[in-house]
């Protein structure tokens, strides 16, 4: 597998809410973020907060660049 490096949002579904970050590795980003995010131990407590409150089904990632 390719290592892809860009710029991703992890959209919320229901409010159009945006985290927007980057990273050198984008498929592992999506795994850490998510994985953490399960495990309620997100480091960004409003995309944490949200993501408990809609679940995960409403939370998209999504390359941009």
């Amino acid at each position: 597998m390719i290592k892809q490096s860009g710029i991703y949002q992890i959209r919320n579904l229901i409010t159009g809410d945006l985290y927007i970050g980057q990273s050198i590795n984008l498929m592992n980003r999506k795994g850490q973020h998510f994985s953490c995010l399960r495990l309620n131990r997100n480091n960004h407590p409003h995309l944490q907060n949200a993501f408990n409150k809609y679940g995960e089904e409403n939370f998209v990632f999504e390359i941009l660049l």
